[in-house]
């Protein structure tokens, strides 16, 4: 992974009492000088696209554990996705295949949140950190099959992997001894699910919308870094915060790429139709990063347009329309989308897997480039959003987007020479290679009085450095002037390789040679004269 998505990976996890931390004490100082001049923050915020609220509403009942099995050959119809799914709470405990709940493990039971395709939802209390909580139960029928119930667990040791603000934070999971109830607790997440804004405006404007995805996508990036796979990226499971913060929730369906998993059937797919791409809706057991990518660029589309990119009856229409591939731009809706969206947005949707974002960190970097993103989006309470650190924290970091600095790359970096004598020569072999020699100011000084070298040969004194002509430097241009010869270029027109004598280890002279050689020829006659004399004997 880059260094930029290590370090955006690495966001320091929530409080108690569900608040980011802020990791540095330069970065609580900020906060805190931040804090005492809301109004020139508030001031800076965008101007709202949409009618505004005071406040979010209190997060409604919401299906999160709703199941999403995909089986092509059934002939059943798909809702629209425009319909509302949320049931409203109710004041009492519910019940959970049999006596209301009032306690379950070491939280109690406040009220009753929705109700879904696995268990119901409810709202706890936290006495010991005392906080609100989330409590999905799994139901008694699904408790008794082991798939199920195996699934339910691994939601639970997926969530307990993650720890990042966008992400819903794990809590507790256990069984209860009373009541033999399977409970996962996570964070409670106090405003609506992003689908419930659609039931609400219709659409969002550009700037909350891409607000939101990109909150997604940080999400993403920390989990794929972690080996998970979402699998059902959807608004449904996508919840806002009063403050305007996204966070991503329901790790049911979600895999880890490192584990081996029978859970999910060899040509089974699992997901929403409307948002999971072709290749998962055939086979969920592939599914890769690049579908959450693919199902978040569907939620991008939905949230700016009011609709689904690939709208359908049915899944088997749905899955046609995918593998076509042909949905109207958003920009040619007159919504009054702007054109930059529409590359990023086709894709993230692109058909096949390898011409699609390959890391979440990549669309970030896109997302960011375009500023199109609100700093606050239009529908929270600024007030409300300016008590949140990590706003706060976003805000002053707000004008230093994650992007890639070419120049930066591209610069090599100069190093002092270690040895100022000796200089380094560049020149093309026979294929048109770039080659390097090094030799002493004098031994290229000599080469170039006798034409066995041309000025127009490049050097420097660092071998990461700027190469120039000999003829460049001070050194070397006197003996262009006293009248060196010229040198003789080669027949194919490149330059000559610089011939530079190498000091090689001295051999004996002449007379040892012939000593050594006599001293040798008598040892082996000796050798020999002994040998003989053995044999005789």
């Amino acid at each position: 992974m880059p260094e930029e998505s290590r370090n955006r990976a690495d966001v320091p996890a929530v409080s108690p009492d569900g608040a980011p931390k802020v990791r540095s004490n330069d970065g609580q100082t900020a906060v805190q000088e931040t804090a005492g001049n809301q109004p020139a923050l508030a001031s800076a915020l965008p101007a709202a696209g949409m009618p505004r609220v005071d406040a979010l509403p209190s997060k409604a009942a919401e299906p999160a554990l709703e199941a999403t099995h995909i089986d092509l050959k059934g002939t059943g119809r798909l809702a629209p996705p425009q319909a509302a799914h949320a049931a409203p709470p109710s004041a009492e405990p519910a019940s959970t295949d049999g006596p209301e709940l009032r306690r379950i493990g070491d939280f109690q039971i406040l009220r009753h949140l929705g109700q879904g395709g696995m268990g119901s939802v409810f709202l706890g209390y936290q006495e010991e950190e005392r906080q609100q909580v989330a409590i999905k139960v799994l139901s008694d029928q699904l408790a008794s099959n082991r798939a199920y119930l195996e699934r339910f667990k691994r939601e639970a040791r997926s969530v307990a992997h993650l720890n990042h603000p966008n992400i819903v934070r794990f809590i507790s999971v256990g069984e209860d001894a009373t009541t033999g109830l399977y409970y996962l607790v996570l964070e409670y997440v106090d405003g609506p699910s992003a689908h419930a804004l659609l039931d609400r405006f219709g659409r969002l404007p550009v700037g909350d919308a891409v607000h939101i995805i990109l909150d997604v996508a940080r999400a993403l990036e920390h989990a794929h870094s972690r080996n998970i796979i979402h699998r059902d990226i959807k608004p449904d499971n996508i919840l806002l915060t009063q403050s305007g913060i996204a966070k991503l929730a329901d790790l049911g369906l979600a895999k880890r790429i490192d584990e081996d998993t029978h859970l999910t059937g060899a040509r089974q797919g699992f997901g929403t139709p409307y948002y999971m791409p072709y290749e998962q809706s055939i086979n969920a057991r592939q599914a890769d990063a690049r579908c959450d990518i693919y199902a978040l660029g569907a939620t991008l589309y939905h949230l700016v347009t009011g609709e689904v990119p690939f709208p359908g009856q049915g899944p088997l229409e749905v899955a046609e329309k995918k593998c076509l591939g042909h949905y109207r731009p958003a920009s040619s809706l007159g919504l009054g989308i702007p054109e930059i969206l529409d590359p990023i947005i086709a894709k993230m949707l692109a058909g096949q897997p390898q011409d699609r974002y390959q890391t979440a960190s990549e669309l970030i970097v896109d997302l960011e480039r375009s500023k199109l993103c609100a700093a606050v989006p239009s529908f929270v309470d600024p007030g409300l959003a300016l008590q949140d650190p990590l706003v706060r924290e976003r805000l002053i970091t707000l004008p230093q987007p994650t992007v890639l600095d070419v120049n930066t790359v591209n610069t090599p970096r100069s190093t002092p020479p270690s040895d100022p004598g000796v200089w380094y020569l560049r020149y093309r072999n026979e294929e048109g290679r770039w080659r390097k020699a090094r030799a002493s100011a004098e031994q290229i000084r000599q080469r170039l009085q006798e034409g066995r070298l041309s000025p127009a040969m490049e050097a420097s004194q660092n071998p990461q450095g700027e190469f120039r002509p000999l003829a460049s430097y001070p050194e070397f241009r006197q003996v262009k002037e006293e009248g060196g010869q010229p040198a003789k270029p080669l027949s194919n027109g490149r330059n000559q390789r610089p011939i530079i004598r190498r000091t090689r280890p001295q051999l004996p002279g002449k007379r040892n040679r012939v000593w050594l050689v006599c001293a040798g020829t008598g040892v082996v006659a000796a050798l020999c004269a002994l040998a003989y004399f053995f044999y005789k004997s």
